[in-house]
């Protein structure tokens, strides 16, 4: 434009110069004869005057020419190689004029370019988008901008910023529009990865499994379907424009208000870049989770977001909390367990010493753990602590007994184990060290006892012999003897008739006979031989007494053959406590029970008698109870005494696990 003007300025400058030089011109061709010499003179200084004006004037040109020149020049210089192209359509959009910048653009030379429509150069899918703005530039004195994808020459495609502006119509050109193209190619690239980029981030910050949320100015101003399910929210609402804070759970004696907490991490969070921190959060339904939460400070647009993510982490914090219940409950074991506990890994360093070995030795767990066994202990190398752990650190379980521990009195028993992992890869061994010095003891008072009980039950058996011995000599002396020494005076008697001696020496033999039946039966009943123990038992039953005594037998299952041994001493049993009940009960009815079921026999013998003591601990007087007593024992049964002093006794056996023949 400033060209333009300046060359329509010389032009004016040349015009004007021309009108003057015509104006003159008649001085020059005016007659000088008919003129006086004044008039001359004064003409010749006029064209004098005329040519110093002209020869300035011509000065004044050429300057101007030569600064037309040179502003043509930078004209040039500006459009020709400015880096936005220019160029020149007319109303049907054929490109009149073009910058280099433009040629290149476009893909091609100028002279190529030259009247050829503009609409070639772009894309079919803007080529209507670009008509339109064709007419919104002739149409408006505005300038008017638009974006279109546009082809090369060779149809490599680009895009372009246009911005064009209408030349209005003259009487010498037809209307015209100025056009910048602008290359937005990279731009409009950017653009589309910045789309591509926030594209991406909504998907994954919409389809995250994690709750996120985006917080600005202390507020929700968005969360993903992922966070409104964390919160037990259904719609986007119940969460956006709250605080994010507002359904953290307080701790019981919180040192700061939560919302303060939160302002602290966020605070982290930009000195940091991020923060991570844990926290109960109390769900809209009620339900309560423990959750962590990563800030990250972002920047966008300008504006400071903070992104957060949520991520639930209770069922992490159930298994934190298990192990350290579990944790609390081991040590809890290892500091109450009355054994002592000590454990080691595959080096041989001490993992755990609990309370009692700590008592034992001195040494305190604090100082040992982490340590090797015998940097700890010395005095055990060489020794059979030392034969043990290396045993269990080859994967052998080891058990000693009666082995010293720590030079401390008493008897010890150590179990060593190995420990194993999940793949039985070997990761040390555990030692439990038993104090049995107290269980040795009551071993060997049980031993002793055992011995008294034995030498009791010989002397019983000794005394009950003799007392078997002493009985079975007086039947004879006064029973059996009595009645031969009867038989010989009678048979001494030579006043008496022979036939009465006979008779009365044959009565007393059949008594002497019945008697001997008698004290043999008592001695080895042969019936319970030959017919069994019901037979047996019921035959007892008839040879007792009976004015003053019922008896009322109940037999049941004695028809299944049992071992002799254990038959003879059911029969004894009964025997003894038939006895005892005629000589001292003095009860006129007994209940006599005996049952044999399965590998069961039960023996119940009741009377109504004057009792005995109910207390099993009170010493049985005599040696009939404590014989029967030690009988029940040696076959493993129970006996048991119930007796209220007037009203009667019975007296239970109870044997269990019979072999039946």
């Amino acid at each position: 434009m400033q060209s333009e003007e300046l060359s329509g300025s010389v032009g004016a400058a040349l015009q004007e110069l021309r009108a003057r030089a015509e104006a003159r011109r008649h001085l020059v061709t005016q007659a000088v004869a008919d003129k006086s010499p004044a008039e001359v003179q004064r003409l010749v200084q006029e064209l004098q005057v005329h040519q110093i004006e002209l020869e300035m004037q011509y000065e004044e040109l050429l300057l101007a020419q030569a600064e037309a020149e040179a502003v043509r020049a930078q004209y040039v210089d500006l459009y020709e190689f400015a880096p936005v192209g220019y160029c020149t359509l007319d109303a049907h959009g054929l490109i009149g004029q073009l910058n280099l910048s433009a040629a290149r653009l476009l893909g091609a030379v100028r002279q190529r370019l030259m009247h050829r429509r503009f609409l070639l150069f772009v894309a079919p899918a803007s080529r209507e988008a670009f008509l339109g703005f064709l007419a919104q530039i002739l149409a408006s004195e505005q300038r008017q901008t638009c974006e279109l994808a546009m082809l090369h020459d060779d149809g490599t495609p680009f895009f372009a910023q246009l911005e064009g502006v209408a030349v209005p119509a003259t009487a010498a050109q037809p209307p015209q529009c100025r056009l910048a193209i602008i290359d937005s190619t990279a731009r409009h690239e950017a653009i589309q990865a910045l789309a591509a980029s926030e594209a991406r981030f909504r998907q994954l910050f919409e389809q995250s499994s994690d709750a996120s949320l985006l917080v600005q100015h202390s507020l929700v101003i968005d969360c993903n379907p992922a966070a409104l399910h964390l919160l037990g929210a259904s719609l986007k609402a119940q969460v956006v424009g709250h605080r994010p804070w507002e359904q953290v759970v307080p701790a019981e004696d919180p040192a700061l208000p939560v919302a303060e907490q939160f302002a602290g991490a966020v605070a982290e969070a930009r000195r940091l870049g991020s923060e991570r921190c844990q926290f109960a959060l109390r769900c809209l339904s009620g339900e309560r989770l423990w959750v962590e939460c990563v800030m990250t400070p972002m920047t966008v647009g300008g504006q400071e977001l903070l992104y957060m993510v949520w991520r639930d982490v209770t069922a992490v914090e159930e298994q934190k909390r298990q192990l350290r219940t579990e944790k609390e409950f081991s040590e809890s074991l290892l500091d109450n367990s009355v054994d002592g506990i000590m454990a080691f890994d595959q080096h041989g360093r001490f993992l755990a010493w609990n309370r009692v070995l700590e008592q034992h030795t001195g040494r305190r767990a604090a100082e040992l753990l982490g340590q090797d066994i015998f940097a700890a202990f010395p005095q055990w190398r060489g020794q059979p602590q030392e034969q043990a752990i290396r045993q269990v650190l080859k994967g052998k379980r080891v058990t000693r007994y009666n082995m010293p521990f720590h030079s401390q009195p008493g008897h010890y028993e150590s179990y060593l184990v190995p420990l194993l992992g999940p793949d039985n890869e070997l990761k040390g061994g555990l030692v439990l060290v038993r104090d049995v010095t107290e269980r040795v003891r009551l071993a060997e008072e049980t031993t002793r006892l055992k011995l008294r009980q034995q030498q009791e039950v010989l002397s019983t058996i000794l005394t009950t012999q003799e007392e078997e011995r002493k009985r079975i000599a007086e039947a004879l002396h006064n029973g059996v003897g009595q009645l031969l020494y009867a038989a010989k005076l009678n048979l001494e008697n030579r006043a008496a008739p022979e036939a009465t001696l006979r008779a009365t020496a044959l009565s007393l033999l059949d008594d002497a006979i019945r008697a001997t039946r008698t004290i043999s039966f008592e001695l080895t009943p042969g019936i319970l031989e030959d017919f069994g123990l019901k037979i047996a038992l019921e035959e007892l039953c008839k040879r007792i007494p009976k004015q003053n005594l019922r008896f009322h037998l109940n037999l049941v299952g004695l028809e299944k053959p049992r071992p002799r041994p254990i038959e003879i001493a059911i029969y004894r049993v009964v025997q003894e406590l038939l006895n005892n009940i005629i000589r001292h009960a003095r009860a006129s009815e007994v209940f006599i029970h005996v049952i044999h079921e399965d590998q069961h026999l039960h023996i119940s013998v009741e009377d109504n008698g004057v009792g005995i003591s109910p207390d099993p601990a009170t010493p049985l007087q005599g040696i009939g109870l404590a014989g029967i007593r030690n009988r029940i024992d040696l076959l493993g049964g129970e006996l048991t005494i119930e007796s209220r002093l007037g009203r009667g006794t019975i007296i239970t056996i109870e044997l269990t696990a019979l072999i039946v023949r």
